[in-house]
């Protein structure tokens, strides 16, 4: 298959020549616009008023007249390009409107001319950045914020006018984008100069930081600038993020990408840190265009080896969408360059040149000041050529230019200007000075000038995009009789299609040098030969072919796109929530890997997530549910991961090979009486691809055989794989009833009667009055199950379906993949929301409550601790029985491994022996399935908290000294332990029972030695209950805004009436599942303060005085999970500060909040958003307040954060004899942790005392 490019697109084109039809516009879109913005000089202290803007010309394009002779700069004749001079201002066009002008830019010509010549066809749009913004005269910059807003319309509407340009204004970002990232980070790498030290990761973490919001704040002008049928045309590395960020918004849009710059191999790009980062934001668009070759072929290598996407020569498959890859090498504006030079400034300049140098040869070079361009190298082959070479001594002259660019290049210049005064020294005289060297900017006249007196032009660059000054320098040379020759670097973008030049390796001293001497002894014929055949491609590929080829493809293949796209839609969540809610019998079929877990490169590790078992757990547990697990897995692993692990589930291994449903005695097998004789041949064949590709493994199941080759290089297993699929469709499916499986980077062979879908027909056969189908998968594989849901659905036959049955079969991966499902959704994770959202819709949870033959503590409140934000939950990868062992004492711990027990062990210790010393011990050893705590005093002061919750992330986070009000902690909360550790304390006739049953057993197996069995032992079940407790519900965003679990409720008639009255907020914690239950954050607490609360709102509703004639709104508010991170309350705030979007009862379109992603369930009304929060006044909290620690005195404290502020509130409260102020002993503390602070967080201005019966530490 041959590449895409330029030279070729007339293959895919018809009517090439010809503009094809485009609806809409094209906005094209650069980093920087083709003008430099001058602003007029104004009053530092006053803006002058702005009079009317002038009416500007419309833009038409550039026309170039002769300069008059009394033109300055056209008339002075250069005796020599001087170190220090006016620029010219030749050709260079400017627009004026009030205080703005707005000159044309110097520099990248090629590109924009190729962008404007697409005006002559096409309506366009050219989006980019202003450029530094400069104060004409001073040259003073200008940043974006010190521009007034008037100023600003002024200038977009100069502008518009000038070229149908939207300017992008960009703040201190940019320097981060362009100096930063774009200039520290892509540019070297991208031309292979690898950073062998870091310059530091905050700075570069900063500087990419600052190239994603610059590259959004583009994606987000281009979007609001879009109207249906655009074509969007980006240029270069500066926005490589763009295309993914619009696509993201404008799914249907067609966008193309051209990447001016080099682009590296895969093993130097994946050096990159956001390697996958970039590759996605490129793959956003429908082509990507480059200037060679070797950089396309490069980008798709990478594409394969990052992303681990399937590949073509031509294209990548990302996310189901083919993203065209093609050459189009860039050219430049003959017309242009040809015409200055015939610009009467031009010949007094060339005259001048060589009267200096008359009777020599010259050689010309012009580069950026850049290790990349290969001065040095340049340099050191002339000296080899002086060298060699010694007849062409004080006969030739090197001129090199090298012009400034962005950056620090000191160390560079450096040597550069010592290698040249070396070579000068060593080989010049005072007659003769080899080599004129010139670090600064030349004025076009003299540049052209160069060119065209030049007998040879040098280009030894490592690494170049596109070097137009090869195709300047031919078109310069045109009108010559002996034009002269072009030695170029084979490592330049042109050398693949300037094949007449002179290609050198720029390495290759001696190679150069004798090149050097060929081209200046080359006969003429051979000269004018060379020069007519690189005249003729220069003048043929143009900027404006290279801009309407691009544009031409990119209309193609958006259009190709359109016809072939099958956007299978999304997942309607809701809608099937409905139906399951309504249905009366289901069945449900899913896939595995891919579907219930994500892929990953070991299969061995793709172990099931806690979110998956629970969820399925509960499904299962219904007895209207049938649910069926269909995996290309073995018997054994689908037993160990999800049959140990759920009860009452349907399993299928090896793709339908063998089934075990609920009730059986075990696996019955589908394929006895069938040949397996083909197995031998296929392991051989598998085996000989296993020990030439490697990192890949054969998987030897009962009935079928898989060869996997993803941990293999990504190109290499992906060529081993076609050739060993061609291997066995002729050596085995020829001979034997076997079918190959093309799975995800792994290949399977198998019964070929035996699949997913026969399994489907099956069941559904035996459950003809099913109402409800939902299947996922992900793979080929899938799609048989899918195949024979459709057809039956279809067909209504007798099989399936039921009246009025409802039929979801769900594929994961993009819209665009071709299948037989009716929706889709894009991740596993996803999958496993939908099961948790049906699984919720459950009526009964208590079902999931199984009994045990030990002692069940399933339902008890347990604690995982996974990081600093709380998050809890216990988990064992499968039921888990250990012995019960009792440490009552340290040294009992320290004696465990001298007991030998052979079992594994269930620990049994007190509290004050729950230490993060001795949790991490008992970690080490294998035998230790779980920890259990006893908590026997209900005054005692432990904690598992830290020293002061809340510290981190509350409303004194930042405050160093923040007083520790949790003297007895465990700081346990923020450690990462591998085992479940449970609490029980005796507080009620059951967890009495419960505990009398531990420590009776613990006691009878201390009494056999823990070596006489049968012994006792306790189960850890599985997932216990982060799933459903407040904590993960509202961090997650699982429960209803508000209403789901923290309550709120009011007296008010309407409490968002336009009365101005104050709200008062009376707040207290509501009970639940907590760490350690009743143990959190301190080390007692009760449900005193939600009496409190219950007990004021009584009184006041039995008051004579009605509500609404109360001079304040009063607010009752009770949160849950305060006790991680205060979520409850925090959550509250945020609902009522927070827009919402979801206000439709039938289907939720972005919820809760604007912008966010949707879960479900969904709130369905907004009544909370009543409550207006910038009028709440006060805030009462009661914490504990029932006096029972045995430290009780009868008094309650006022802790406040603000003395002066909350004055008025403190002498109120005060009336009360047995109410103090916290601070009276001399200490202010501010608040203990609390609600109240998730409200002052939002307004520190609000009053809030919040009443306990501690004073400086919790229990006391």
């Amino acid at each position: 298959m041959s590449s895409l490019t330029a030279e070729n697109v007339a293959n895919y084109l018809p009517l090439l020549g010809q503009s094809p039809h485009i609806k809409g516009r094209i906005i094209n879109v650069t980093h920087q616009i083709p003008y430099n913005i001058l602003r007029a000089q104004h009053n530092d202290n006053q803006l002058p008023p702005s009079p009317p803007r002038s009416p500007c010309s419309k833009y038409t394009p550039p026309s170039i007249e002769p300069t008059s002779s009394s033109d300055p700069v056209a008339a002075a004749p250069i005796s020599k390009l001087a170190r220090h001079h006016r620029r010219g201002n030749t050709l260079r066009m400017r627009f004026h409107a009030a205080d703005w002008t707005v000159v044309e830019r110097r520099g990248h010509q090629a590109l924009y001319a190729g962008l404007q010549s697409l005006r002559k066809d096409y309506e366009t749009v050219h989006i980019g950045w202003t450029g530094p913004v400069k104060e004409q005269g001073t040259q003073k910059s200008i940043t974006s914020n010190q521009m007034a807003l008037e100023d600003k319309i002024k200038l977009q509407a100069l502008l518009w006018d000038t070229g149908r340009i939207v300017p992008i204004f960009l703040d201190e970002k940019s320097h981060g984008h362009y100096e930063g990232y774009c200039k520290q980070v892509l540019w070297p790498l991208f031309h292979y100069l690898v950073q062998s030290t870091s310059n530091g990761s905050l700075v570069e973490k900063s500087q990419w930081s600052d190239y994603v919001a610059v590259n959004r704040q583009f994606a987000d002008t281009i979007i609001e600038n879009y109207q249906p049928n655009d074509i969007i045309f980006i240029n270069d590395y500066h926005l490589l993020l763009v295309p993914e960020m619009i696509r993201e918004k404008l799914p249907e849009a067609a966008i193309g990408i051209f990447i001016h710059a080099t682009f590296p191999s895969s093993e130097i790009f994946r050096c990159l840190q956001t390697r996958k980062e970039i590759l996605n934001g490129i793959l956003g668009a429908n082509l990507v265009g480059f200037q060679t070759y070797s950089y396309a072929r490069h980008f798709i290598s990478s594409c394969t080896r990052v992303l681990g996407c399937e590949t073509t020569q031509v294209g990548v498959n990302h996310h189901g969408a083919q993203i065209l890859v093609g050459t189009f090498p860039i050219g430049v504006d003959c017309n242009r360059v040809t015409q200055f030079c015939k610009q009467p400034g031009v010949l007094p300049k060339m005259d001048a040149i060589r009267d200096m140098h008359s009777g020599k040869k010259i050689i010309a070079g012009r580069d950026k000041l850049d290790s990349t361009k290969g001065i040095l190298q340049k340099l050191h082959a002339f000296e080899t050529f002086l060298r060699n070479y010694p007849e062409w001594h004080h006969k030739v002259v090197l001129i090199q230019v090298a012009t400034p660019t962005h950056g620090d290049h000191s160390r560079l210049e450096a040597k550069i200007s010592e290698t040249v005064s070396h070579i000068n020294g060593k080989y010049g005289s005072l007659q003769h000075t080899p080599i004129h060297y010139y670090h600064q900017d030349i004025d076009r006249d003299e540049y052209y000038a160069l060119l065209s007196v030049a007998d040879l032009a040098l280009i030894t660059c490592s690494r170049d995009g596109m070097n137009t000054t090869s195709f300047e320098y031919t078109l310069c040379q045109h009108q010559k009789s002996e034009p002269g020759q072009l030695i170029l670097s084979e490592f330049a973008g042109t050398a693949g299609s300037m094949g007449a030049a002179i290609l050198v390796n720029p390495w290759d001293y001696a190679e150069v040098a004798k090149s050097m001497n060929d081209a200046l002894v080359m006969s003429l014929d051979e000269k004018v030969t060379r020069h007519e055949q690189l005249y003729k491609h220069v003048t043929s590929r143009t900027a404006d072919f290279w801009a309407h080829s691009f544009v031409k493809q990119l209309v193609t293949v958006s259009q190709q796109q359109d016809l072939q796209s099958h956007a299978t839609p999304t997942l309607d969540n809701q809608r099937l929530l409905d139906d399951y809610r309504t249905s009366k019998k289901r069945i449900m079929f899913f896939d595995y890997d891919g579907t219930l877990t994500p892929i990953v490169a070991m299969p061995s590790d793709a172990t099931p997530s806690l979110e998956m078992i629970r969820a399925l757990q509960i499904l299962c547990h219904d007895p209207n549910n049938i649910i069926w697990v269909i995996s290309g897995r073995d018997q054994a692993t689908l037993d160990d991961w999800i049959g140990s692990n759920i009860q009452k589930i349907n399993l299928s291994a090896e793709h339908g090979c063998y089934i075990k449903s609920v009730g059986s005695d075990g696996w019955e097998s589908i394929v006895d009486g069938l040949d397996m004789s083909w197995k031998a041949d296929v392991i051989e064949i598998f085996d000989y691809y296993t020990e030439r590709t490697q990192g890949s493994f054969v998987e030897h199941k009962k009935s079928s055989i898989t060869w996997h080759y993803r941990q293999a290089d990504a190109e290499y297993g992906a060529f081993q794989a076609k050739e060993c699929q061609n291997h066995l469709e002729n050596a085995i499916v020829s001979k034997y009833p076997v079918e190959i499986l093309v799975g995800k980077k792994n290949l399977e062979v198998r019964p070929m009667s035996i699949n997913k879908g026969e399994i489907v027909k099956r069941i559904l056969s035996k459950n003809p009055n099913a109402d409800l189908v939902i299947c996922a998968g992900d793979d080929k594989t899938d799609e048989d199950m899918f195949r024979a849901l459709s057809s039956i659905h279809q067909k209504a036959s007798g099989i399936w379906p039921a009246p009025n049955a409802h039929l979801y079969s769900i594929t994961v991966g993009p819209s665009e993949k071709k299948t037989f499902a009716n929706w889709h959704v894009n991740t596993p994770q996803e999958i496993i929301q939908m099961l948790e959202s049906l699984a919720k819709s459950t009526e009964d949870i208590a079902t999931t409550l199984y009994p045990h033959i030990y002692n069940d503590l399933s339902n008890w409140p347990c604690v995982r601790l996974l990081n600093a934000t709380s998050t809890i939950g216990c988990h064992a990868p499968k039921k888990k029985t250990g012995v019960l062992y009792q440490a009552d004492s340290q040294q009992d711990l320290e004696d465990l491994t001298a007991h030998k027990i052979s079992s594994d062990i269930a620990v049994l210790l007190p509290l004050e022996l729950l230490t993060t010393d001795n949790i991490q011990q008992l970690s080490l050893y294998n035998s230790v399935i779980g920890i259990i705590t006893l908590i026997t005093n209900t005054t005692q002061a432990s904690s598992p908290d830290s020293t002061c919750p809340n510290c981190e992330f509350g409303l004194y986070a930042n405050d160093s000294d923040a007083h520790q009000w949790n003297q007895g902690a465990l700081n346990l909360i923020e450690q990462n332990f591998d085992i479940p550790i449970f609490a029980i304390k005796p507080t009620d006739t059951t967890s009495r029972q419960v505990y009398d049953q531990i420590t009776k057993a613990a006691s009878y197996n201390r009494e056999k030695q823990y070596n006489q069995y049968p012994l006792k032992a306790v189960d850890f079940d599985l997932f216990m209950w982060a799933a459903v407790d407040s904590e993960t519900c509202l961090r997650r965003g699982w429960c209803q805004p508000v209403g789901g679990f923290s309550v709120y409720s009011t007296s008010s008639l309407d409490i968002a009436a336009d009365d101005n009255k104050p709200i008062i907020v009376i707040s207290a914690n509501l009970d639940s599942r907590a760490l350690f239950h009743d143990l959190v954050i301190g080390s007692t607490k009760d449900i005193s303060g939600l009496v409190t609360v219950l007990a004021i709102a009584d009184a006041l509703s039995r008051a004579p005085i009605p509500s609404d004639s109360l001079q304040k709104h009063v607010l009752y508010t009770l949160f849950t999970a305060e006790s991680w991170g205060f979520a409850g309350s925090q959550r509250f705030v945020k609902d009522v500060v927070s827009d919402f979007q979801c206000t439709n009862a039938t289907r939720a379109v972005a919820c809760p909040y604007t912008d966010a992603p949707c879960t479900f369930p969904c709130v369905r009304n907004l009544d909370f958003k009543r409550i207006q929060f910038d009028r709440i006044e006060t805030i009462y909290e009661f914490q504990s307040v029932s006096g029972i620690d045995s430290n009780y005195t009868n008094e309650y404290y006022i802790h406040v954060d603000n003395v002066e502020l909350n004055q008025p509130l403190l002498s109120s409260l005060q009336n009360y004899s047995n109410l103090k102020a916290a601070h009276s002993d001399g200490l202010q503390r501010k608040l203990p942790p609390s609600s109240a602070m998730s409200f002052l967080q939002q307004n520190r201005n609000i009053r809030a005392a919040v009443i306990t019966d501690y004073q400086s530490q919790f229990g006391k």
